[in-house]
């Protein structure tokens, strides 16, 4: 009876570690001999028994090289024969080189990765989850890093909501559940306009998108060979709209408005064709250098205009490259010059304060600025004293208002002439006392 009951034990161990499959087996392994010990007087336990069956068991998947189920079948027999430390011993080699297995693959899986053969990097990391199914690392490479595109980028509009995107991508509003799952959103909530979010591609609605893309795509490169640029911008940014981070849409926009560009320079239109060139990614092809070119006819045309002292458009070509490269020495200096010549004609003029007007704008460590201030002051110092002295001349002639006029030129040219100041309120003082004379 006793044994009886332990073969019911027996059969509950092994349905908790190994389910019904290891109760199957255990009635196939012991047909007749649990029974028939009951008869026998020394006989051999059926833990015992099946345990020896399992660790055969092992041993047979070990030399197959199928680890993952050596280790399986000695941890079953370890479960009934918890004592046996040949048997803890194996268990612990077992995981231990099933650890390093794992490790070495994955190891050259990443490898591969980063040498961009992703066929032999999938086949490492699928060996390396056959030694350890719960690998993050290989599982992070298979679904992320080396699955294919299984969603589009979609960046949101005024007006969207999650069920308006799901009608515009599935044609089903129910499927908004798809978008709320994927970018971890509040059901409800709708999305604030310019959020980017990812969409999963149904298969069966995706693939007609696809088709559809891959055929505008293909015109849009027709139209691209035929200079009809305009065309080319248009399906591309229909596409772009659909798919923002579709990489074939997006060059071909950068080469319609490159071609553009350079269409414009040709034309000699430069500033349109800067315009244009600033709307291509600055990585695309050689849209730097093209703009550097336009820049440079720019400043070279600037130059022949500052010598027919045509300072505004000077200054305007010269400000649009700073537009550009806020470090251009040419136009910097361009600019200076422009700033210098004007000032200089000015003083010719003898227009002393808005010449010094002109020169403030500029750079004043600017080697032409800085001499035509310190000129331009010393000439307005010599005039405001010469005014002076014609002031001081009518006023002993008792031609006062004339004094005054004077001085206060005086004064414009040289605001800290004290003289002047006190010499035009003695004058107005005298010329009050006259009046009340007469």
């Amino acid at each position: 009876m006793k044994k009886i009951i332990n073969v019911f034990l027996l059969y509950i161990i092994l349905f908790f570690f190994t389910g019904c499959f290891a109760v199957m087996e255990f009635k196939k392994e012991t047909p007749e001999k649990i029974s028939a010990g009951t008869s026998e007087k020394k006989p051999e336990s059926a833990e015992t028994f099946l345990s020896s069956s399992y660790q055969r068991k092992s041993l047979e998947y070990e030399k197959k090289n199928e680890l993952q189920m050596a280790l399986y079948y000695m941890q079953i027999a370890g479960a009934l024969n918890p004592d046996d430390k040949i048997i803890a011993k194996r268990i612990a080699v077992l995981e231990s080189t099933i650890a390093n297995n794992a490790r070495q693959h994955f190891k050259k899986g990443v490898v591969y990765f980063k040498k961009n053969e992703l066929k032999y990097a999938r086949q490492q990391f699928l060996i390396t989850l056959r030694y350890n199914p719960d690998h993050k690392g290989a599982l992070d490479y298979l679904k992320n890093r080396l699955a294919p595109k299984k969603y589009i980028i979609y960046k949101t509009k005024k007006g969207d909501t999650l069920k308006s995107i799901s009608s515009q991508f599935y044609n089903d509003n129910q499927k908004d559940i798809l978008i709320v799952y994927f970018n971890n959103l509040e059901t409800n909530k709708k999305p604030a306009p310019g959020t980017t979010l990812k969409l999963p591609m149904i298969k069966s609605y995706f693939t007609h998108q696809a088709i559809l893309i891959r055929n505008d795509l293909k015109k849009a490169r027709n139209l691209l060979e035929e200079k009809r640029y305009e065309e080319v911008l248009h399906i591309a940014g229909e596409v772009l709209k659909y798919d923002l981070m579709n990489k074939e849409a997006a060059d071909l926009k950068n080469a319609a408005y490159y071609h553009m560009g350079m269409q414009l320079s040709r034309e000699e239109k430069h500033p349109e064709a800067i315009n244009t060139f600033k709307k291509v990614d600055p990585k695309y092809k050689d849209v730097k250098k093209a703009i550097r070119e336009v820049i440079n006819k720019d400043l070279m045309k600037a130059n022949s205009l500052l010598r027919e002292e045509q300072y505004e458009e000077v200054l305007a070509l010269a400000e649009k490259a700073l537009d550009y490269d806020n470090s251009n020495k040419v136009a910097k200096d361009l600019i200076n010059t422009t700033y210098c010549q004007k000032g200089r004609g000015l003083i010719t003029r003898k227009n002393y304060v808005e010449a010094l007007k002109v020169f403030n704008i500029a750079d004043p460590l600017h080697d032409c600025i800085e001499k035509a201030i310190s000129d331009v002051k010393g000439v307005m110092k010599k005039e405001a004293e010469a005014h002076y002295l014609q002031g001081v001349k009518y006023f002993l002639n008792q031609e006062l208002s004339s004094a005054i006029i004077e001085w206060e030129k005086t004064l414009v040219l040289n605001p800290d002439h004290k003289k002047a100041k006190e010499n035009i309120i003695n004058a107005r003082r005298l010329l009050e006392k006259y009046k009340k004379v007469e």
